[in-house]
């Protein structure tokens, strides 16, 4: 009797520590969301980060990610200029080093890349088929911020 009550209490801490634990809030669990098609489990995350911290570059990379896949280009505008903003905030050296390219591209993205495409683009981007799979565009930008504790 005393030895499945100590079972049971033990599974029971097991299962509350499983459920506080935060792992949808991982690399692993983001980037697997992903490539399974939750795109809005990782939506909603980046979101609610968001919502914490504006400048929060994880969320701001998910978020482009995000804007980018399903072609939401007025979204996408919002998206580069967060990571215009929040990535100068970086310090991580990995990440400094790289930035200024990165943030050439995303100027040059909002510049010349959305303007460029009219609405019929927009509508037919809108409408292609995901592919099952397909990695987030910026998944070795999260895996590093991951690794330096930066998630």
């Amino acid at each position: 009797m005393k030895a499945s009550t100590t079972i049971m209490a033990a599974l029971s801490a097991t299962a509350l520590a499983i459920n506080a634990a935060p792992t949808q809030n991982t690399y692993h669990a983001v980037t697997n969301d992903w490539r399974s098609g939750m795109y809005s489990n990782v939506l909603e995350l980046a979101q609610s980060r968001l919502a914490a911290n504006t400048n929060d570059i994880v969320a701001a990379y998910i978020m482009k990610d995000y804007d980018i896949m399903f072609s939401d280009f007025t979204a996408m505008s919002n998206s580069f200029q967060r990571l215009i903003r929040a990535g100068a905030l970086v310090t991580l050296p990995a990440y400094t080093n790289r930035f200024p390219r990165l943030r050439q591209g995303y100027e040059d993205f909002l510049e010349f890349v959305i303007p460029a495409h009219d609405d019929n683009f927009r509508i037919q981007e809108q409408q292609r088929p995901i592919p099952p799979g397909t990695p987030m565009n910026s998944e070795h930008l999260l895996q590093l911020f991951w690794e330096n504790n930066l998630w």
